[in-house]
């Protein structure tokens, strides 16, 4: 075979791999969150500092925003703009940080997310396009580049901050001289090889030849025109290859789509963003922390792949089912790790991980085929963007919900919104034709 088609998904796949910050803040919170309380204002938490990733995850959803961007300049300048700001916005934590937890929100949580919606939008789709007959695996190797960034990243931001495996005082924040010290400088490190995975992918990155895209809408053709009886029996599904944004707001399946991206998403970025603040209230081992940050993410590359393979060949709605339904009965009982130990924790946040493909992986899949490929783009950024917009609220929550009910209350919080996205996905159609 000709390598042109895996030099572009590999492209798309190193984008996302420069985009991947998103599932670094799990790891870093405790020492970014250490040096505000220490160095720059003593009355700093955790729930305080949740407003960066949370105003990453709320403004990341406007993606569309960049497809619209990359519609009218072109791709591979938008993701080349996307660059640029996106390392400016990390290396400028560098100066932030030590100002104030605003101006770190502005740069890590703004900045940052102005160029990783300048980048996002179209590789997804367009490695995709190169593929059309495997897109759900296809779509799980391109995103796995977003959870394999913690695999590479998180034990090397460890050794290079606590390179002594030193913990944390009685309160959970660190005071040493040395940690506190290099945490400024971690963002230069992070800016630079950020940016620089993202202009590999960028020189990889190309949408697929016009004769791809003619012979795919050639095979559909064909189908259905010796399917033509079966169409005029169900004649939605001839609208599936071409249903345009504003169409889908009519249809049912968007708003199912939408409840199940909701469940999933919220509880996920949870335990992406907390697993390491609950861990070591009961583990004394910030390596070990940093090591179930990076084997989760082992776990999570895994299973995007695994999951986007079997979507292919089973149904989405069975595959939603048993995620949704092991995320909630996960979340349900994590607080049961404080008396498992390491050996249940890890097992438990790999599983949780596990569980990361729905949102990412399964619903965009899931798009294609009931929406089709030409508007996939902006219909799952759509869902998305009601998704990341709600998830602004959580920082006030946490500082209310975690005080008063404590990690138990926010566990089955969390679980109950996750057997939420397991309801809808029962009340999926189940008879969605597979292309």
């Amino acid at each position: 075979m000709k390598p042109r088609p895996f030099l572009a998904v590999s492209g798309c796949f190193l984008i996302y791999l420069g985009l991947g910050t998103i599932y670094l803040f799990g790891n870093i919170t405790t020492y970014l969150t250490s040096y505000l309380r220490k160095r720059v204002d003593n009355n700093t938490t955790y729930e305080q500092t949740t407003w960066i990733i949370y105003t990453t995850d709320c403004l990341i959803s406007f993606f569309f925003c960049g497809i619209w961007l990359a519609e009218r300049i072109g791709h591979r300048s938008s993701i080349l703009i996307g660059t640029i700001i996106f390392s400016f916005g990390i290396i400028a934590t560098y100066w932030t940080i030590q100002h104030s937890l605003g101006a770190t929100i502005a740069t890590l949580g703004m900045v940052v997310n102005v160029g990783f919606i300048c980048c996002y939008g179209f590789p997804l789709a367009v490695a995709m396009e190169w593929f059309p007959n495997n897109k759900g695996f296809i779509a799980g190797i391109v995103s796995s580049g977003m959870a394999f960034t913690p695999i590479v990243m998180n034990n090397l931001h460890t050794y290079f901050l606590n390179p002594s495996n030193l913990q944390p005082d009685a309160d959970g924040y660190f005071s040493n001289l040395g940690i506190l010290d290099r945490i400024p400088f971690l963002f230069v490190i992070m800016g630079a090889i950020q940016g620089g995975i993202l202009l590999i992918g960028l020189l990889l990155y190309q949408k697929p030849p016009s004769e791809i895209l003619q012979e795919d809408s050639f095979v559909m053709s064909e189908v259905g025109s010796t399917n033509q009886k079966l169409e005029e029996i169900e004649p939605q599904f001839p609208k599936q290859f071409d249903v345009l944004p504003k169409e889908a707001l009519k249809m049912k399946e968007f708003y199912i789509l939408l409840i199940m991206c909701i469940s999933s998403f919220h509880s996920s970025m949870f335990v992406s963003n907390f697993y390491k603040i609950y861990g070591q209230i009961f583990i004394d081992d910030d390596i070990f922390l940093a090591t179930t940050g990076s084997a989760s993410g082992i776990v999570h590359v895994v299973f995007r792949v695994l999951i986007g393979l079997i979507q292919d060949k089973i149904s989405f709605k069975s595959v939603s089912l048993i995620l949704m339904g092991l995320k909630a009965i996960l979340l349900f009982t994590l607080v049961a790790t404080s008396y498992g130990g390491k050996f249940m924790f890890i097992i438990w946040i790999c599983g949780l991980f596990a569980t990361f493909p729905v949102e990412f992986v399964c619903i965009p899949a899931a798009v294609a085929e009931m929406f089709g490929k030409k508007h996939v783009a902006m219909i799952y950024g759509m869902i998305y963007f009601a998704a990341g917009t709600s998830i602004i609220f959580w920082p006030m929550a946490f500082q209310v919900i975690i005080p008063y009910f404590g990690w138990f209350g926010i566990f089955c919080l969390m679980g109950s919104i996750s057997f939420v996205g397991f309801l809808a996905s029962i009340v999926y159609p189940e008879n969605i034709a597979q292309n």
